[in-house]
């Protein structure tokens, strides 16, 4: 089965003699400017009329002038790949990096986002391909705070639900048409409630809950909802999560940082005009208190 292959490709007209040149210049220029990146599977020259508009012939010329030049490499009963290390070009554009907020120029962008205070704190896990690929190579220890040992995982545990929630499936197919609404899927949501029931004592039902595709969207919400821009105080811990302030910032709330002991916030210096207080569950974030 061929991959997934979207890459936009000016086809020449039928019969063009220069129609290898072509297909050649594009995919070593998409390549080089990272469009095509190390590990990219190409598709294979049976298709090369459905992806790239030229005959098989023409794709196998092109592919193995790649290969000697060291753009890509075969692997036999595979299939071809883009090289993770391509020759350098001089007059190759430099590949691409994405644009952050602290960088931005575009005068549309709102300001707000485009400050580096900002953009550090939105950017507060993210690492880059290359500190991932170099995680995976050496054992190294990482001291970045609430990181889970992906080992601790019940991998097992996990795979039975699934196997079982899909023989359910097999037998009663999932509707389209369902009652979630805009909340989340019911049945998550009622489970949800028994959890929550049990382990932090909150009682509600499932259409007080709402479901969100991650804490950063909750915050989202939240600051949406009950802040008043520029009147409504919000309080947050100080060291605390960074990523937590933005929203309520960007909504337009006074964000008044509030420090932090060895019991976590202090409560005696939350200011009084303070309408939301936002601190983290269970442990302190970053110095994990309780």
């Amino acid at each position: 089965m061929d991959p997934l292959f979207e890459l936009a490709i000016d086809r020449p007209p039928r019969g063009a003699r220069h129609a290898s040149r072509s297909l050649y210049a594009q995919l070593t220029a998409a390549i080089m400017d990272g469009r095509l990146r190390a590990g990219t599977r190409l598709p294979a020259t049976r298709s090369s009329v459905t992806y790239f508009g030229v005959s098989r012939n023409t794709a196998i010329q092109t592919y193995q002038r790649m290969l000697s030049e060291g753009y890509l490499v075969a692997r036999p009963g595979s299939g071809t790949y883009v090289a993770s290390r391509v020759p350098r070009d001089p007059s190759a554009r430099q590949p691409r990096r994405p644009a952050r907020a602290s960088d931005r120029s575009d005068p549309r962008i709102s300001e707000f986002w485009r400050s580096p205070d900002i953009g550090s704190a939105l950017g507060f896990w993210r690492e880059s391909l290359e500190e991932a690929a170099g995680a995976a190579a050496a054992p190294s220890i990482d001291f970045r705070p609430a990181l889970v040992d992906a080992r601790l995982f019940p991998y097992e545990d996990l795979r039975r639900a699934l196997a079982s929630q899909l023989r359910a499936l097999e037998k009663r197919p999932a509707r389209h048409k369902s009652p979630q609404g805009n909340q989340g899927n019911t049945r998550l949501r009622a489970a949800i409630v028994r959890h929550i029931a049990l382990t932090r004592s909150v009682v509600c039902g499932p259409d007080d809950v709402l479901v969100t595709s991650g804490a950063q969207q909750a915050f989202d919400l939240i600051a949406r909802v009950l802040v008043r821009p520029g009147r409504t105080v919000v309080a947050v811990e100080d060291p605390g999560y960074p990523p937590m302030r933005v929203p309520f910032a960007a909504a337009g709330a006074k964000v008044v940082p509030v420090p932090v002991d060895d019991e976590g916030l202090i409560v005696d210096r939350i200011p009084r005009d303070a309408a939301i207080i936002c601190v983290c569950p269970s442990h302190q974030f970053p110095l994990g208190v309780t």
